[in-house]
């Protein structure tokens, strides 16, 4: 199988196409279109048969994903799925290789093949701190990983240090650790700066960042809404 993306980067859409017999596993309400020889099934995110139900419940109250995916499966013939995420953005494509891992912030993940399998990456009290979930998911396998953004996808290939807000990180491949800290030195600074917390990415690997945070967005859009009326 194959993505193919369109309309990048602020209204992209990703389309599957399947070969006889092929499957892709994607987020609940993802889907757009499919072909009518598409069969879908809907389970655990963990993959149904090859999961648990205790898994996909861990995965989706503290991974932030939704609890169900569905399974597209071409029946009789190729066929193919389009799938769009729920905020505008962009979308990528990160193809696993053998005894390689992403690591994907919680709302980021959006489809792949059986092939791929995902669970979850305890961030321990370093998460309470950093403004994002207790989780990545973490997804290991081979194969393409479909991954969506709160617009444009920023490419990083760092070998050294980087500095990331924690709003804008979508994912990041093994070779890449992080801790926590203060954007400066002070907490009057840090918090001054309206930054707060950053994250310090050191090692080999890719990043991938988003140009909006979805946060922010959210407190600049909400200001300006008219009060509700009770």
């Amino acid at each position: 199988m194959r993505f193919d993306i369109h309309y990048k980067p602020a209204h992209s859409l990703a389309v599957a196409s399947l070969g006889p017999g092929e499957s892709v596993r994607a987020e609940s309400g993802a889907m757009v279109s499919m072909s009518t020889n598409l069969k879908l099934t809907t389970d655990g995110p963990m993959g149904g048969k090859k999961g648990s139900f205790l898994k996909g419940l861990k995965r989706a109250v503290l991974g932030g994903e939704s609890f169900f995916t569905n399974t597209f499966t071409a029946q009789g013939g190729p066929g193919e799925v389009s799938l769009a995420p729920s905020l505008c953005g962009d979308m990528v494509v990160h193809t696993l290789g053998s005894n390689e891992a992403l690591f994907i912030q919680g709302s980021s993940y959006v489809a792949a093949p059986d092939s791929v399998q995902l669970d979850t990456r305890w961030q321990g009290f370093r998460g309470l701190f950093s403004g994002e979930g207790l989780f990545f998911l973490k997804a290991t396998g081979h194969g393409p990983v479909l991954v969506n953004a709160f617009g444009a996808i920023h490419v990083v290939d760092l070998d050294g240090e980087l500095i990331v807000d924690t709003g804008h990180l979508v994912a990041f491949t093994e070779g890449l650790q992080y801790t926590v800290e203060k954007v400066s030195s002070g907490w009057i600074d840090s918090y001054l700066s309206g930054e707060g917390f950053v994250l310090r990415m050191r090692g080999r690997g890719r990043l991938y960042l988003q140009t909006r945070n979805p946060a922010e967005y959210g407190k600049a859009v909400g200001s300006r809404l008219p009060a509700r009326r009770e």
